[in-house]
């Protein structure tokens, strides 16, 4: 706020000019007034819109804006103001915007620290040095910029710090003025450059300078550089002589522009550059030209005599008119009198330094291009510095001086012209490698200061989620065994810390460690381990075709492979690439990265592979899942999940070092895998030695195929015995099973009737009259039933003639079946009838496929309470639960054999379907059902729906049962619904959930930052709809994730690494921001995966009462959350109490412990990009809530959760997160009751309630909602997550939101004007308004607004920022709650 002033006496009542960046405040005069700047442009978004600070007693001005629409016409109505096209009776009644004195006063002081502060440190520079105009007062030393890392802040602004003690600078040694870095970028250099030169220069701004220029010229000119001998031999004293002379004959040329800065050191020429100036000051000119015209406000006479001595004070404006703008330094204030450093008054300099003991003119000087003219691109000056230094090179080769020849050269246009057409220069932009940083930059008190990050650079700089081992190992003796295997914990954080480690792939030293791994292997070849393995690997499918598969990868960049289950593809193709290659030179060993779809896959198959080569994994096998990475130095075949490689392409766009890559399961067709396709697709532009083999278990291949312009395709043969398929009426009839009545599996009445109405609406006019006099001629033809309808829609006749020669008693049971529910009775019985033996199968170990985590929870606990499985009388069985959120040791318990006579259980979800193999199953029970994301279009976001799986998911599962010996598969849907349901292939998943994740993904990624997000989507191998792409941009643009112009904001850069829908990752952010973290988790975790409130057909009103018994403060997110807290007490005391808490109150413990789950999973997510505490990991937080609840408390501690108990603070942070879905409560005309005392306005009932969505127009709440009822809202604004559209657009979900959280969290502008008599403040675009109790109350909140959006981003920006103990964000956020609390 370099333009504030303190105001005392009377406001001004003229209106000052408004501006982007807020107008000049000043006392009030007789004909103009420069007070109240903040009219007009203004009062939008930007930081610091409004300019002044606080007295006590100030009031303030009213903006001209404001005056003119004070009469109360249809012209007040601001311009972008959405109209309703109705006329309702009903009124949104116009909340007042109260703030106690108390308060007022407690904002307005802390308002004037904050101010002052930036005020006096310049903090309304621009965003790098070239758009700097003001110059902070370099004499006032207590500012100071926190020392941070160079790859993080590319532009560090002062140190701020609330409250009026001032803190203790950090360390000099590691800190950097933020004036020093701005005058070192008028040469030319990007800041994160001058950052890093300071650094190494301990802030010297001229010993960095010189250190910058060597660097710089160093690349272009090289050798030319070097001093000749010759010149060693020449007296310094005759070349400082000769110096001393060329200056005074400067001096007598150019007269006061030449100055002799530092004597013998270093020389500065002012100069004239018409033909620049014009060139570039175009725009200026006709900006100025406009702005002079627009307003009254006066030019500083005495700034354009140059010398008004209140500098960035005065009231006049500083600006110099376009007649005057050539020679002069163009500039807002002229401070130039108060900066110490400052006295230049030119737009040019040509700067001459010379080093300690430099002999010129026998050798060249550094030569420097200054320039304060903004318009004048970095790049340009740099070229202009390199063409100088060229010359002075020239000239020391004949020891002639050298500097008015290149004055002259400056003033030739013709010379110059040619260097301004090139814009981009290497040291003009961010660097790619950054300066390494020592580990003590972290200061203690990282906070009191605003870092900025351009928006522009912030995707080129991007923190790479893989780090490899950027250090060699130090070189062995080759006989003293392989190298050390680390196990690391990848955490996103730790790689922040170490962002100097990057890629670097040191040749030398690679070609050193692979000499060694291949004398290694050649050793190991001969061992009778590695032989007898061979000979096992040999008898695969896949070797047969070895020979073929290297052949084609010599002659073909892209290779597709097909392979059915078990044929060895994914553990023995990366083999024979990596054996063939090591039996080659060193420089040719292959380093290859096998991507996994599955954590659980990448590690089992490392293990698998580094089994078979006779070596622990970690050495020339290892894998690297997120948050742990088993490998070495010597690794050379890396197994990764998608993700982890899309995480090192932020990084690494190139994929230095790597030879191969292998995309294993691309037949799944996830959003990850389509996307590394794309972005492989253009890495393979640009590295033709890269090859990229793509392996697939079914036969589309043919799709990857045209994809990759038409690439090889080889098939192998699977391995597998024949395997005896059965369906749902067999596994009925070999186990005897009969629904008993009441049963949860059994079709209620209700529902038979719907699936009857159902199949009448999907029946066209002609079948309907078929079907009728069918009917009624009694025609009960046998084969009639038409096999388009779904089993479900029969009776139990129309399934006896489908199913001919099944029994009565099977088809009894099938007809009153509920077939969309996972069967576990069944499934017991079919368990109990395999491991009986009353059959001829051999014995095994049995998979059950289950849809998800809630379901094997409920079969597990199912199966201990039968004495057959739960090994309390005999040791028969052994139970294994198999998912991707348990840890990798558990994991791995499935693949060991157990004793003879016992039988192994796995219960799994789709993980076991291809990404993993256990040998020694034999049994397959298949529920036909699988987790699958889709795109809820009422919730506007991905959910995770319960699916029947495809045709190809149910073979791959009956393969998973012939692996060893001829095996058995049940699927438990029918015969028919597999022959005529079931989809032949899975939908991509990117055509079926929402695009934002992938958004973010895409922006990033340096490759793709600069293109159109439609361009990007348009080279997907099968792209999504337009409309869902459209409809992505404008949620994340809603959110504040993505810029208009799709540029990714530090918020939208965080939910990038947040694998979960951006508006659950914003709340979750929030919540950890704010101090209320676990009920933040709790309520993300319920509208990720879906309420816990059920409602039975037959207990609905008494379910709804149940649920209207935790309402509280119109929320149903706050009555969830007294429902789960009550649900997590009931577990201390037992499963018991647990069963018995959900069954009264009508919740699912299903649904209750797959939050806890997610919960979990959202923590250690939190805690890897450095929001919550680091190292908590999902499984370790469930081991240590054993005794009950969810750990989550227990494990971030009570600093992060010091506001959960805060309700109204809870209601504000789901303000944030789910803004823009609001709603408006319409109120009718207030009616009257006569009463003894006098009329009494009667509350309206319920259903007279109107309820507006800015974009639906009226809509409904509905009848689950704890607000359905409601007769009066203390508010008249609901935030809803959900809308469904049936005969109605009903809200599912809603919460009561109050002023100030939709003032403060709301998205888009706040904006302040004066109508009809009253100031009325405002949001998206006038469709939420408020009227303010003052002025002083209005811009109060709008300035709070302001610095609270500031805070937010710097945290967001910078997460290890602690909020609570920072003194500036510590007051701000302890403001913020106190009147979302308290107002």
């Amino acid at each position: 706020m370099s333009s504030s002033v303190r105001r005392k006496g009377k406001p001004g009542k003229g209106g000052g000019k408004g501006s982007s960046r807020g107008g000049r405040g000043g006392r009030s005069h007789a004909s103009k007034s420069h007070g109240g700047g903040s009219g007009g442009g203004g009062i939008g978004g930007n930081r610091k819109a409004s300019s002044r600070i606080w007295d006590d007693g100030d009031d303030f001005c009213i903006f001209s804006e404001s005056r003119r629409s004070s009469r109360p016409t249809n012209s007040s109505m601001r311009k972008g103001e959405a109209r309703p096209k109705w006329k309702p009776e009903a009124k949104v009644p116009l909340q007042t915007l109260h703030m106690t004195t108390e308060n007022q006063e407690k904002v307005k002081a802390l308002l004037r620290d904050l101010q002052e502060q930036d005020a006096d440190a310049g903090s309304e520079r621009g965003i790098s040095g070239e758009e700097e105009d003001d110059e902070p007062d370099c004499d006032d030393e207590q500012y100071w910029s926190a020392g941070r890392e160079a790859s993080l802040v590319p532009d560090a602004d002062p140190l701020e710090c609330a409250g009026s003690g001032l803190v203790e600078p950090p360390n000099p040694e590691f800190t950097v003025s933020t004036f020093a870095v701005q005058k070192l970028s008028r040469y030319g250099f990007h800041t994160e450059h001058c950052q890093a030169a300071l650094r190494i220069c301990d802030g010297d701004v001229g010993a960095s300078l010189e250190h910058l220029l060597t660097e710089c010229f160093s690349e272009t000119f090289g050798e030319r550089m070097k001093v000749p001998e010759a010149v060693s031999h020449i007296s310094l004293d005759e070349c400082v002589e000769q110096r001393q002379e060329e200056a005074f004959a400067l001096k007598s040329i150019c007269g006061e522009k030449f100055i002799e800065r530092i004597q013998n050191r270093v020389w500065t020429i002012g100069l004239e550059l018409e033909y620049l100036t014009s060139k570039f000051c175009k725009s200026k000119r006709k900006e100025s030209t406009r702005n002079i015209q627009e307003t009254s406000v006066e030019i500083c006479k005495f700034y354009l005599k140059g010398n008004c001595k209140f500098g960035s004070k005065c009231k006049f404006k500083h600006e110099v008119p376009p007649n005057q703008i050539v020679g002069r330094a163009e500039r807002n204030v002229d401070d130039s009198h108060l900066n110490a450093n400052e006295d230049a008054s030119f737009l040019y300099e040509l700067e001459i330094r010379f080093s300690k003991d430099h002999k010129y003119p026998y050798q060249a000087p550094l030569v420097a291009f200054y320039s304060i003219n903004e318009n004048l691109p970095l790049a340009c000056r740099l070229h202009i510095s390199e063409f100088l230094y060229g010359k002075a090179l020239t000239f020391a080769e004949t020891s002639e001086p050298v500097v008015y020849s290149l004055l002259t050269l400056l003033e030739e246009e013709s010379e110059i012209a040619k260097l301004l057409t090139n814009t981009h220069h290497k040291y003009s932009v961010p660097p790619v490698n950054f300066l390494p940083v020592s580990s003590g930059t972290r200061i203690n008190n990282p906070v009191c200061r605003k870092p900025v990050i351009p928006s522009n650079s912030f995707v080129s700089s991007q923190i790479p989620e893989v780090e490899k081992e950027s250090e060699p190992e130090e070189e062995t003796d080759e006989d003293e065994g392989p190298a050390p295997v680390m196990v690391e914990n990848e955490s996103y954080v730790n790689l922040k810390k170490k962002i100097s480690k990057r890629y670097d792939w040191q040749a030398k030293s690679v070609h050193a460690e692979n000499a060694k791994i291949c004398k290694q292997f050649r050793i190991k070849q001969a061992s009778r381990q590695f032989q007898s393995i061979l000979q096992e690997r040999q008898s695969l499918p896949a070797w047969e075709e070895r020979e073929n598969i290297l052949k084609l990868l010599s002659k073909h960049q892209v290779l597709v492979v097909s392979g059915m289950t078990g044929c060895g593809k994914t553990t023995q193709i990366p083999q024979f690439i990596l054996d063939d290659s090591l039996n080659g030179p060193p420089e040719k060993v292959a380093n290859i990265v096998c991507t996994q779809p599955r954590r659980i896959s990448a590690i089992s198959v490392a293990e698998r592979v580094a089994k078979e080569r006779a070596e622990r994994v970690g050495l020339t096998v290892g894998y690297q899942i997120r948050l742990e990475s088993v490998k070495s130095s010597a690794t050379r075949l890396l197994y990764c999940t998608t993700g982890v490689l899309l995480r090192r392409l932020e990084g690494d766009t190139a994929l230095q070092g790597v030879t191969h890559i292998i995309v294993d399961e691309v037949h799944e067709r996830t959003e990850e895998s389509d996307f590394l396709l794309l972005v492989l697709k253009d890495i393979l532009l640009q590295r033709p030695t890269l090859q990229v083999i793509l392996m697939s278990a079914t036969l589309n291949a043919e799709l990857f195929s045209e994809y990759f312009n038409s690439c090889p395709v080889i098939t192998i043969p699977g391995r597998t015995f024949p395997v005896d398929q059965y369906f749902l009426e067999d596994a009925i009839a070999v186990t005897r099973y009969v629904l008993q009545d009441g049963s949860p599996y059994a079709r209620s009445t209700k529902q038979m009737s719907k699936e009857k109405l159902r199949a009448r609406r999907n029946r066209t006019a002609f079948e309907e009259v078929e079907e009728d006099l069918r009917l009624s001629l009694h025609l009960q033809d046998q084969d009639s039933v038409k096999d388009a309808l779904p089993d479900q829609q029969l009776d139990f006749k129309q399934l006896l003639a489908r199913y001919k020669g099944v029994s009565k008693s099977v088809i009894k049971t099938m007809s009153i079946m509920d077939f969309e529910k996972v069967n576990l009775e069944l499934i017991e019985a079919l368990l109990e009838w395999i491991v009986d033996g009353k059959h001829s199968y051999p014995p095994g170990a049995i998979l059950v496929f289950l849809p998800g985590l809630a379901e094997i929870k409920m079969l597990y606990e199912q199966l201990q309470s039968n004495s057959l499985f739960n090994n309390r009388r005999s040791n028969r069985c052994v139970v294994h639960p198999l998912h991707s959120s348990l840890s990798s040791e558990e994991q791995q318990a499935v693949f060991v054999k157990p004793p003879v006579g016992v039988t192994k259980i796995i219960i799994s979800t789709n993980i076991a379907e291809t990404s993993i193999t256990i040998d020694d199953v034999v049994y397959v029970i298949d529920s036909g059902k699988m987790k699958e994301k889709r795109y809820d279009a009422s919730k506007g976001m991905e959910s995770l729906e319960d699916t029947f799986v495809s045709q190809a998911n149910a073979l791959q599962r009956k393969g998973r049962a012939g692996r060893v010996t001829s095996g058995v598969c049940f699927h438990l849907f029918t015969s028919h619904h597999f022959n005529h349901q079931l989809l032949k292939q899975q939908l991509p998943e990117i055509q079926r959930v929402p695009l934002e994740q992938l958004c973010l993904r895409i922006k990033i990624l340096e490759m793709f930052s600069t293109h159109n997000l439609q361009s990007v989507f348009s080279r997907l191998i099968e792209p999504p709809h337009p409309d869902s792409l459209r409809a992505s941009k404008i949620r994340l643009r809603d959110l504040g994730a993505l810029t208009p112009d799709e540029k990714l904001t530090p918020l939208g850069y965080h939910l990038a690494s947040l694998p979960v829908d951006v508006r659950i990752g914003k709340l979750m952010l929030f919540g950890s921001i704010f101090r209320c973290l676990d009920p933040a988790l709790t309520i993300a975790a319920s509208l990720a995966f879906k309420s816990p409130f059920v409602s039975p057909w037959d207990k609905k009103e008494e379910a709804n009462q149940k649920k209207l018994e935790f309402a509280f403060a119109n929320s149903d997110y706050l009555a969830l959350l007294r429902a789960y807290k009550g649900w997590q007490l009931s577990t201390k005391e037992g499963m018991r109490a647990s069963y018995n808490y959900c069954r009264q109150n009508f919740l699912s413990g299903r649904v209750l412990q797959e939050m806890a789950s997610l919960k979990r999973q959202f923590t250690e997510l939190l805690s890897d990009i450095g929001f919550v505490k680091e190292g908590l990991r999902a499984r370790d937080i469930e081991r240590r809530a054993q005794g009950g609840g969810d750990g989550i408390l227990e494990a971030t501690g009570e600093e992060a959760n010091s506001n959960a108990e805060n309700p109204k603070l809870i209601s504000a942070m789901l303000c944030a997160a789910l803004y823009p879905n609001v709603v408006q409560v319409k109120s009718p005309e207030g009616k009257f009751q006569k009463t003894s005392t006098g009329a009494v306005r009667m509350q309206p009932k319920s259903e007279e309630l109107k309820f507006v969505t800015k974009n639906d127009g009226y809509v409904h709440i509905h009848p689950s909602s704890v607000n359905y009822q409601v007769r009066h809202f203390d508010s008249p604004y609901l935030v809803y997550h959900e809308k469904i559209k049936t005969s109605r657009v009903f809200i599912r979900d809603c919460s009561m939101v109050s002023v100030y959280p939709l003032v403060l969290f709301g998205g888009g502008q706040v904006n302040v004007q004066l109508q009809r008599g009253e100031f009325v403040v405002s949001l998206d675009d006038g469709w939420i308004r408020f009227a303010a109790a003052s002025h002083q109350v209005a811009e109060l909140v709008k300035e709070l607004r302001c610095e609270l959006d500031q805070l937010l981003q710097d945290k967001i920006k910078n997460p290890s920022i602690d909020l609570c103990t920072c003194p500036r964000g510590s007051r701000i956020i302890s403001m913020i709650v106190k009147l979302v609390t308290t107002q």
